[in-house]
């Protein structure tokens, strides 16, 4: 069992690209990335409010505790090598509220750098993008 899960958006470009750095740096295998549109992904976690989660990466611990946002990346950050600077940083007070704050900008308009790869329409599910 992974010590952390990431449930992320696969139909986002930013999102995968995370997805895929975070896969390059886990070279001890912690952490187990699953795309929201896999159906492992309601399976494994039917508590999940899926909405919530198309709107914010989420991360599951072993414990089961749920975290989002920046503090899923500072989460993520202290099982990566090279990165617990990042979560430590992360979890700054002070800093902490700026990059819930800009993960959270970046989160609502992320949509909006993805228009050619949303052609399905998911897009305008969460950002209004016509």
């Amino acid at each position: 069992m992974p010590e952390l899960t990431v449930l992320y958006d696969g139909h986002c470009s930013l999102c995968s690209s995370s997805a895929a750095r975070i896969r390059r740096f886990d070279s001890q295998h912690r952490i187990e990335l699953l795309d929201l549109h896999d159906p492992a992904a309601a399976q494994g976690f039917p508590k999940i409010d899926r909405d919530h989660a198309m709107k914010w990466m989420l991360t599951v611990d072993s414990q089961g505790r749920i975290s989002s946002g920046a503090d899923s990346w500072a989460r993520i950050g202290l099982l990566l090598p090279g990165w617990k600077w990042l979560a430590w940083i992360l979890l700054v007070p002070g800093f902490h509220w700026l990059a819930g704050n800009v993960y959270a900008w970046i989160a609502r308009n992320r949509y909006r750098w993805n228009r050619p790869n949303c052609k399905d329409g998911s897009c305008r599910l969460h950002s209004g993008v016509r």
